[in-house]
């Protein structure tokens, strides 16, 4: 009988020297990552980060599985998971699937009945390999694998997330009435949006990293069925399957790229609707998945929110809706793609009939679809409601219904085609839902805004009074650790309007949208080398008061005037403990100087304590916790002044009366 692929059991000689992370222990422990969190900061004896960074710790999993022991909590170790620890130590940085790639190679040779080749790995590790893909099958192993590689680059590789995935699968089939023949992505990465339509007869996957396409093409291979084709290389630029015809085209293109080819692609025959100005390459890849559909075929693309009206892509959205190739835009819960961080959207669109009128265009919202206050996150998700809602409001709109809501509407194409072609479906939708009353609604804002409540009951992080012989004697200013390599420093300037011969564009970080701590939404010019990344502190020119790490949205982008970037040693000093020493500790009164052209932090001006890395880490895990307690602090105010404008309204109007 096959060992069950979640069969965990202890295996403490397998262990010695694996490190985990905090969300591995979670998931060995059988708990949340909060939970984690917390043992962190209550528990004393609780093991100190072994490696990693200050931002993203690794523990030794010998002492923690110890600690789990001593403090009577079980925990539970798979086959795979000790497997994947062997194989992450064999991880090479400059290619991070290659050991995804080799593990996958020893599963396709076990079911082709082959026996382990090694492919890459030692013989043990393969040998394991092989004998876990006997037991539980070669494919499943191949899934927990790639699910484990991929948790370990998620800030490197976007992965479709399963629910998203299967909705876009969905959606092409039922307008094509049945799962189409033939599919292709452009944009393969793992596979993960041709699994869900694994009952095709031909799949075509393009992706411009070698080893991705080769993990898409083991995937399916492993899983069997359809016929499959892989190619490396860029699809805007090097079409692989140029001239080939399907019937249905699945895309999650590349989050941020900041360079797609607009030059070297600038009279391509693909621009049939215009060709798209060099910030908006999502439109040039749904251009590109237009190309290749037959006549009946139909495209899922999914698109960041701010692509829906941005001005840049005013014109080229506009030929969309004017020639019928648009059909269907659906705004996705909040948190739906990891990689759209102000928002995703799906967007559907077919070959139009150039004969016909142009039809209507469906939108949905599905933060009212699903009767979620706005901004109550994705960890909330009813999935299965929001497909089932979503695929029926799309079947009924195949077939000609009118099902206009205010959480839905088919507007004619003319509707659409004003000054600012903005095609969020919320702004279609604003009056209905202002207009009628809902009642769960209001219940639903009063029992997020009770939530939020109870999350701070508990309060701040609790602290005690340091020993006055305890307390920091020495500090080093701003200037000493730039000077001695701890800390690495470069501010913002101003940028030409235009790019440079060969230059790139990059988001750039204003000071008032740093202030504010809104997504960047300029780009300009900039070197390789400005981004900021995380692990990184802001200082904005304002006072070092404003001092905070980089948020994950401003990953990526580049500092702007008046914005100072501090890139710390992880090793030397903790980010967060930087930034709250200069944002909350005692400077001197004069900690920025001002010159007619710009103001700018002084170094010599700001101090931090001197303290060994632990202890910078504990005070740093305590300013994160105090920041997380304001952030819900504003979260409550916000809900709550929601949930009082609705209920103000409603009683204004008589539509509602007290209940005594």
């Amino acid at each position: 009988m096959s060992r069950p692929l979640l069969a965990y059991t202890r295996e403490p000689t397998m262990t010695t020297g694996a490190m985990v992370t905090a969300a591995e222990i979670a998931r060995i422990a059988g708990v949340g990552p909060a939970a984690v969190s917390n043992w962190r900061k209550r528990h004393p004896d609780f093991p100190a980060p072994a490696g990693g960074t200050a931002s993203s710790p690794q523990f030794s999993l010998d002492e923690v599985t110890a600690w789990l022991d001593r403090h009577g909590r079980s925990f539970t170790i798979s086959p795979v998971d000790v497997l994947w620890r062997r194989m992450n130590a064999l991880r090479d940085p400059a290619r991070p699937a290659a050991v995804l790639v080799a593990a996958g190679a020893v599963l396709a040779d076990e079911r082709r009945g082959e026996g382990e080749q090694g492919a890459g790995l030692p013989d043990d590790v393969a040998g394991q390999v092989g004998r876990l893909g006997r037991e539980i099958g070669e494919s499943a192993v191949f899934e927990v694998l790639l699910e484990r590689w991929a948790e370990a680059h998620a800030r490197q590789v976007e992965v479709t997330p399963q629910p998203v995935a299967a909705l876009m699968a969905d959606m092409v089939s039922a307008a094509r009435g049945a799962v189409p023949e033939t599919v292709l992505d452009p944009a393969c990465g793992t596979g993960g949006l041709l699994v869900e339509v694994a009952g095709a007869g031909c799949l075509l996957a393009q992706d411009v990293d070698p080893d991705l396409a080769e993990v898409t093409r083991l995937r399916l291979g492993l899983r069997a069925g359809a016929q499959t084709e892989t190619e490396a290389g860029d699809s805007l630029l090097g079409d692989a399957f140029a001239g080939r015809r399907v019937q249905a085209v699945i895309c999650n293109p590349p989050f941020g790229q900041r360079s797609w080819g607009r030059r070297e692609l600038g009279y391509d025959a693909r621009w049939v609707y215009g060709l798209p100005p060099n910030a908006e390459p999502e439109l040039a890849w749904l251009q590109h998945a237009l190309s290749h559909l037959d006549d009946e075929g139909f495209a899922a693309v999914l698109m960041p929110a701010a692509a829906a009206a941005r001005p840049a892509g005013k014109r080229v959205r506009a030929e969309l809706v004017r020639r019928g190739a648009l059909r269907a835009v659906v705004a996705l819960p909040s948190g739906a793609a990891a990689g759209h961080g102000q928002g995703a959207h799906l967007w559907v669109a077919a070959a139009p009939d150039e004969g016909d009128v142009p039809p209507r265009i469906l939108l949905v919202d599905t933060e009212r679809l699903s009767g979620r206050p706005e901004g109550n996150g994705s960890s909330s998700t009813d999935w299965d409601s929001v497909h089932e809602a979503v695929a029926s409001l799309w079947r009924g709109f195949l077939e000609g219904a009118d099902n206009d809501s205010d959480a839905c509407r088919a507007l004619p194409a003319h509707d659409l085609l004003d000054g600012e072609v903005d095609l969020t479906p919320a702004r279609h939708l604003e009056a209905d839902g202002d207009r009628d009353l809902d009642l769960r609604r209001i219940e639903e804002c009063r029992a997020v805004f009770r939530e939020e409540l109870e999350l701070l009951v508990a309060g701040p992080p609790s602290v005690e009074e340091t020993p006055v012989e305890d307390r920091p004697a020495v500090v080093a200013s701003l200037d000493d650790l730039i000077s001695t390599g701890a800390v690495r420093m470069w501010r913002g300037g101003s940028r030409s309007d235009s790019p440079q011969e060969g230059g790139s564009q990059r988001m750039v970080i204003t000071l008032q949208q740093g202030l504010s701590r809104t997504p960047p939404t300029e780009r300009a010019p900039a070197t390789s080398g400005d981004e900021v990344e995380e692990g990184d502190v802001l200082v904005f020119a304002a006072g070092p008061e404003g001092a905070r790490p980089v948020d994950p949205a401003e990953c990526g982008a580049v500092p702007g005037v008046g914005v100072t970037v501090l890139r710390p040693d992880p090793g030397v000093i903790d980010c967060w403990f930087l930034a709250g020493t200069l944002a909350y500790g005692a400077h001197h009164p004069r900690a920025t100087t001002t010159s007619v052209s710009r103001t700018r932090i002084d170094g010599s001006r700001l101090y931090v304590p001197v303290k060994e890395l632990a202890e910078q880490q504990r005070i740093g895990d305590a300013f994160r916790a105090l920041a997380r307690f304001h952030e819900s602090l504003d979260r409550l105010a916000e809900g709550g002044r929601d949930m009082t404008r609705r209920l103000a309204g409603a009683l204004a109007s008589g539509a509602v009366r007290p209940v005594e």
